[in-house]
């Protein structure tokens, strides 16, 4: 009929030109309603955010915290109905940390916060949050907390499959509630009591948790109200209950339109639709399913302009914010400024004075000054002089000292060895008698050669010239050096040569030399390189 009527009008030019018209006039009046919708809409929550503005610029004035922190969480609501997920979260967060005291605002506010990433599937922070609002209400005693928390658990619990735990979260939150005669908390229990039942596909217990959730809800069009019995419908449908289901969502898509409640009246045609195509009943199913897009989009658009509009306004009070901050510390710039230019001038003018008294007692300072250093760096030079000049006689007279008595125990030595050579030679010459004494004597003369204390005191004398002359000596060598290679080291840092070493050691130059060859072999240096000046440089 109506593709007739189109038909004619175009066929006739006169009615063609009164038909386009009629369409502009249409077109120009759906974008005026909608543009109009939208301004009321966004006017409404402009004045609703400058309101809550106001009372929190009242409560800061007044440096009340929790009148400050209720605020914060309205304007958090507000932004939680317009699904603005991250301004919600900020705001809650924000009257956390104005009212840190753990009480029911507290977690008031933390269940919502977890409430949030529970709706954004963040079930790990939801829980974080969710644990948190527990223990606190364990703590001081907050039943109604704890069973808010617990039902929202089991929703996280639900969400990840843990279906056995789900429960167990929601018969904590029942318990709860019906000791607290709480009747929307009992309905809301129930309901997702009969929701995990559902997922489990155990209808029956599903629809009579359903049932219950009905009976303890008491407002009859509230949103719980329509979504518990849309809940009803839909069970009865995969029951195979289709004449109840048809009853129990055409009630819900009633109560829903009356209130307005888009949400509910799509769940509602969407499950009508389901229900007539498993009747069979396509065309209805088409049109109910055909009803429920085209309220999708319009309420997608809505939501969508609720969106633009509220996102338009938070960034026109942020914009007013940034700039009264902006204001403000400009403010307070041209009052540093003021303050600097006045500080500034009057600390020029005394420093002026003061540079110029400081300049003439300056002048006659130096002088004095100068002198006083010059006699100072004169008297230091003179004391390091004869610092310098009395350690270098105390080491000279003690290095001469040390090789004096190297000498003198050389001299000793073949002193010794002498008469031990010249009473070993007389024991042939004379009786039994003298002959066993010289040989007594004798060997306690080479006993006296060997073991002689002198070795001990020229180790120590050279110690205290050279404290660390062994220590880094040891550090140098790869394995141990013997008592006679340590003498020996000594003995060429005296800078002696392989004679009066032979002599003091009570050896023969062959010897040195084959003991210089071993001591070589065992210290870091190559054929080239002089041993005595090796040792002379450690």
């Amino acid at each position: 009929m109506f593709m007739e009527l189109f038909c004619n009008l175009l066929l006739n030019k006169n009615t063609t030109v009164n038909f386009i018209k009629y369409l502009l006039i249409i077109t120009f009046f759906c974008v005026y309603h909608s543009l109009n919708a939208q301004e009321k809409t966004g006017l409404s929550h402009e004045l609703r955010i400058n309101a809550l503005k106001k009372r929190l610029n009242t409560a800061q004035k007044a440096e009340d915290s929790l009148k400050i922190a209720q605020v914060y969480v309205k304007l958090a609501n507000f932004y939680k109905s317009l699904n603005l997920d991250s301004e919600a979260l900020k705001n809650y967060h924000v009257a956390q940390e104005y009212y840190v005291e753990k009480d029911s605002f507290y977690i008031y506010a933390n269940n919502n916060i977890a409430a949030i990433h529970h709706n954004l599937k963040q079930y790990k922070e939801a829980k974080l949050y969710l644990d948190q609002s527990v223990d606190i209400s364990k703590k001081i005693g907050f039943q109604g907390g704890l069973a808010t928390a617990n039902s929202l658990l089991g929703g996280v619990a639900e969400k990840q499959g843990d279906y056995q735990k789900a429960l167990a979260y929601q018969k904590q939150s029942l318990e709860i509630f019906e000791a607290l005669e709480d009747s929307t908390g009992l309905a809301i229990t129930y309901e997702n009591m009969g929701s995990i039942y559902e997922d489990l596909e155990q209808y029956d217990l599903a629809y009579t948790y359903f049932k219950k959730a009905f009976d303890y809800e008491k407002p009859e069009a509230s949103d719980l109200k329509i979504n518990i019995i849309n809940n009803l419908g839909d069970v009865n449908r995969k029951q195979g209950h289709f004449d109840k289901s048809l009853d129990y969502t055409q009630e819900a898509l009633n109560l829903a339109k009356k209130t307005k409640n888009v949400s509910q009246e799509e769940s509602a045609l969407k499950d009508l639709a389901r229900t007539y195509a498993e009747l069979g009943e396509y065309k209805n199913a088409y049109d109910f399913l055909h009803q429920q897009n085209t309220l999708n989009d319009e309420d997608f658009k809505r939501r969508n302009a609720d969106l633009v509009s509220a996102m338009e306004i938070l960034y026109h009070v942020k914009e007013s914010e940034a700039q009264l901050v902006l204001l403000n510390k400009q403010n307070q710039i041209n009052e540093t400024r003021q303050l600097a230019i006045l500080i500034v001038s009057v600390a020029m003018f005394l420093v002026f004075v003061a540079w110029f008294i400081y300049m003439k007692k300056r002048k006659r300072q130096e002088k004095e000054i100068l002198q006083y250093k010059q006699q100072i760096l004169q008297a230091d030079l003179d004391a390091k002089t004869a610092e310098e000049t009395a350690l270098k006689k105390e080491i000279d007279i003690k290095i001469s000292a040390l090789t004096n008595y190297s000498l003198n125990i050389a001299h000793k030595n073949k002193l010794l060895s002498d008469i031990s050579k010249t009473l070993t030679n007389l024991k042939s010459r004379n009786g039994e008698f003298v002959k066993s004494k010289l040989e007594d004597l004798a060997k306690e003369i080479d006993f006296d050669l060997v073991n002689g204390d002198e070795w001990t005191e020229l180790m120590g004398f050279f110690g205290k010239i050279n404290p660390d002359f062994f220590k880094n000596l040891k550090s140098d060598v790869n394995t141990n050096l013997s008592a006679s290679e340590l003498r020996l080291s000594m003995l060429l840092r005296l800078n002696l040569s392989s004679k009066e070493i032979a002599s003091i050691l009570h050896i023969t130059p062959d010897s040195v030399r084959i003991a210089r060859y071993r001591l070589r072999k065992k210290l870091p240096i190559d054929s080239k390189t002089d041993l005595q000046g090796y040792l002379l440089n450690l």
